[in-house]
């Protein structure tokens, strides 16, 4: 049988802030708050693609390959603006009870 010594190690430990106890509830809140963004979308467009498809029209190329005008632009950073506010509210404590 071996006998193996064990070395401890040279290396420090990174020095990171961590999560506090109560950041746990803020930061559940931004993952349900991320998921249900993020399922809202993805059942909207698959609904989307596939009725389209039911009526001989399939997009899913063209919205892969598809450059937004300014003004779609315009939208698109609004709507994003507003779900980062939200998961930032989320993580900083600005929410309301878990429902």
């Amino acid at each position: 049988m071996n006998n193996f010594k064990l070395h401890p190690a040279t290396s420090k430990p990174r020095k990171r802030k961590s999560l506090t106890p109560l950041d746990i509830d803020k930061l559940g809140q931004a993952i349900l708050s991320l998921t249900q963004e993020i399922w809202t979308v993805a059942d909207r467009q698959i609904i989307t693609e596939c009725i389209l498809k039911e009526r001989g029209i399939d997009i899913s190329n063209e919205v892969e390959n598809y450059q937004p005008s300014p003004e779609i632009e315009k939208i698109l950073d609004k709507k994003r603006k507003a779900l980062i506010k939200k998961i930032v509210d989320d993580l900083d404590g600005d929410y309301g009870p878990l429902e």
